[in-house]
């Protein structure tokens, strides 16, 4: 268990929103094979090679129990010598062309398919072994000189490319709605946190200039594939400034749990302050309000402060968190010419927190945010936050509410800080209400964006209130947190929100590298009077102790459950000369991402673990589908070069393979021998087997957890 409540929603498959966006995702994969093979069948045409079969999916009956339960062909017809038609099995297509065989152990046939009239195949067959391609059908491929059949061969990659540019000139001329490349929340910690970059406006990365159609994936492709955490020049403009700012940022491993092996700079997509579908997150207090968040509704103002962008939005909620919000919305209400605008007011009560009654250590701090108020009082890493105005420093998943009460309040500030060589100082600080409180990455430190600093904590028990669930349960200052398990309610159980609790309800600190802070905001998210039980171990004893989280009367939660709808732009070519010109910009830079990811995997820098298969391009393609036209063209485009690039890959079987056995032909005047086709061939065989049923586990492990 990763520490963290993923919300469950009703089954991908059986949601009839997506019905439609399935049927497109269908004809979209279909015309991607289609493209390929009519390269393969156009070129072999051609070149006078007589093709029997044209089919898009393999026609190989399904059977169950020896019965036929799905017949070969599902469509098909006769039109001159070439069988057209649709395939069964939906995993790519082919052309059946006389004398082409992908298996060398079939050279016998091949000959025998191709010998011309009046001749015999023993006939075609040299002392050396080689066949002599004058006694071959003029119309065979076999019959073809190496040239013309690596033009057949590499003319369905080459027609897949041509046609993804197709299809992304024509998503650019219809409107393309994309992310920009801005950032939105940062992982307390990160690069990206350290820079202060929240809100920050991309506009170069290293020598890439970020200008026009440039979307957030695009940036996050630049950061990835800059190297294994090696510094990256990036200039960008920060949130509310008018000048630009060029910073050397290191991206770090680590900040997504599913793709751990990535280096990125920690930061979330922008939002904006515009209602999200769904409204409000169900058992929030968002979810409560009166009238209640309709999806569409622009929130401009809560309590009394205007509201522009969703920093705005956030900030506001993290200064007033213990306060209830009062918020003005604008509502579009009826269509077209009838459409008109109301101003709606209504009210979201405060979010507690929820208490165990405990708090754990805390680490030196781990990072000093540039232009924080840390950094301005001198802080230093390595430093040991020891006490808050002369008071017990309390518990470190309450200090930024702490800190912002102070500011509100003005309060000032000194904290009591240990050097890290063991000297104690007291120094005087300025707290600031930040623009954002950052995100808790997996395994993270704690970001104290009141002060600019990052936290990590550790796993012993510093602290118990007084009459809490945590003292009564028995807990001892000292204990050592080694597990815990959630104990969900039968309410819960029954409720889709807790699957992945109900399917892995036990956290292993040590294992899953989950820190307490994760399992602090697991907790928030569930409700009030959640047991668990927890294990921990005091001096070399273990011990399970049964603990209830309770709704805190002092310390509120920033964020109230609102959903949000993501920052997008629109992009639209005016004349097709544009819009092919990032046609070809699109596909370039699709076929360099599958090329560079495909070099970390083979080179060990990227998990097998990140790839997908059949289910996961399929959900993938249904989700831009139901987006729109345009997002599906463009994930066409994406897998039209995936596959442009894969299928080029010197892996015999693929047509990259039949390329290199064919350039050796063409060097050394001798086609490879039959034996090491053979052993290279089945050897490719396996390794392609091997991955598909890899990349199908991976997808039913993806798929299952949406069932």
């Amino acid at each position: 268990m990763d520490g963290c409540l993923i919300l469950a929603a009703e089954s991908f498959w059986l949601q009839p929103s997506n019905w439609w966006a399935m049927f497109q995702v269908l004809l979209g994969l279909g015309a991607v094979i289609f493209v390929h093979e009519l390269g393969h069948f156009l070129l072999a045409k051609a070149c006078g090679v007589k093709c029997d079969k044209f089919y898009v999916g393999f026609d190989v009956p399904i059977k169950l129990f020896g019965q036929t339960i799905i017949p070969a062909k599902l469509v098909y017809f006769q039109w001159g010598e070439t069988e057209y038609g649709i395939g069964s099995i939906p995993l790519g297509g082919y052309v059946k062309m006389m004398g082409q065989d992908d298996n060398p152990g079939n050279i016998e046939e091949q000959v025998k398919e191709s010998i011309a009239d009046g001749e015999t195949a023993d006939a075609a067959y040299l002392e050396s072994g080689l066949v002599d391609r004058s006694k071959l059908d003029p119309r065979s491929f076999l019959a073809k000189s190496v040239p013309q059949r690596m033009a057949i061969i590499s003319a369905g990659v080459i027609f897949n490319l041509i046609f993804a540019v197709f299809f992304a000139a024509w998503a650019f001329k219809s409107g393309v709605d994309y992310e920009p490349p801005v950032i939105g929340n940062v992982i307390g910690g990160g690069p990206a946190w350290e820079n202060n970059m929240t809100g920050a406006e991309i506009e170069k990365l290293g020598d890439k200039e970020v200008k026009d159609y440039f979307t957030y994936m695009d940036m996050a492709q630049e950061i990835v594939f800059n190297g294994d955490e090696q510094p990256l020049e990036v200039t960008y403009k920060p949130f509310g400034e008018t000048g630009s700012v060029t910073v050397e940022v290191t991206p770090r491993k680590g900040f997504i749990r599913e793709a751990d092996d990535l280096a990125l700079i920690g930061v979330s997509r922008r939002l904006t302050p515009i209602i999200g579908a769904g409204g409000a997150i169900k058992g929030n207090a968002a979810s409560k309000a009166d009238p209640p968040f309709e999806s569409g509704d622009l929130i401009v103002e809560v309590n009394g402060t205007k509201i522009e962008n969703d920093i705005d939005l956030r900030q506001t909620l993290a200064r007033d968190a213990d306060r209830v919000a009062h918020f003005v919305i604008e509502r579009t209400v009826g269509k077209g010419e009838d459409a008109k605008t109301e101003r709606i007011e209504t009210s979201v009560e405060t979010n507690p927190m929820h208490r165990l009654g405990f708090s754990v250590g805390w680490l030196p701090v781990s990072a000093i945010q540039k232009g924080s108020p840390a950094e301005a009082a001198g802080l230093k890493v390595g430093d040991e936050l020891m006490s808050i105005n002369d008071a017990s420093r309390g518990d470190l998943m309450t200090l930024d509410k702490r800190m912002i009460k102070m500011v509100r309040d003005g309060v000032p500030v000194k904290l009591g800080i240990k050097r890290a060589d063991g000297e104690v100082e007291q120094i005087d600080i300025t707290p600031i209400i930040p623009k954002l409180l950052a995100d808790l990455g997996p395994n993270q430190p704690l970001a104290i964006d009141t002060l600019g600093i990052a936290i990590p904590m550790n796993l012993l028990v510093e602290s118990i209130e007084s009459g809490s669930s945590a003292q009564k349960a028995g807990l001892a200052v000292g204990d050592e947190l080694v597990s815990i398990k959630y104990v969900l309610s039968d309410e819960q159980k029954k409720d889709d929100a807790y699957v992945s609790l109900k399917k892995d309800p036990n956290v292993n600190f040590v294992d899953d590298t989950t820190t307490w802070g994760e399992v602090s905001n697991v907790l928030d998210m569930l409700e009030p009077g959640t047991e668990i039980e927890l294990v921990v171990k005091r001096n070399s004893e273990t011990k399970t102790l049964t603990l209830t989280s309770v709704a805190s009367a002092e310390f509120f939660q920033h964020k109230r459950g609102i959903s949000l709808k993501v920052l997008q732009k629109h992009y639209k070519s005016d004349n097709w000369s544009d819009a092919v010109k990032y046609g070809v910009y699109q596909v370039k830079n699709d076929t360099t991402r599958v090329g560079k990811t495909l070099a970390k995997l083979i080179r060990g820098k990227i998990s097998p673990k990140n790839l997908g298969g059949p289910g996961t391009i399929a959900m993938a393609a249904t989700s831009e589908a139901s987006r729109s036209t345009s997002r599906l063209l463009l994930f066409l485009t994406f897998l039209s070069a995936n596959l442009a690039i894969v299928n080029f890959l010197p892996i015999p079987i693929l047509d990259g393979g039949h390329m290199l056995f064919l350039a050796y032909e063409g060097i050394f005047r001798r086609p490879v021998s039959e034996r090491v086709q053979l052993v290279l061939t089945y050897t490719g065989l396996i390794m392609i087997l091997g991955l598909m049923a890899f990349v199908i586990f991976l997808d039913v492990g993806r798929i299952s957890s949406l069932l």
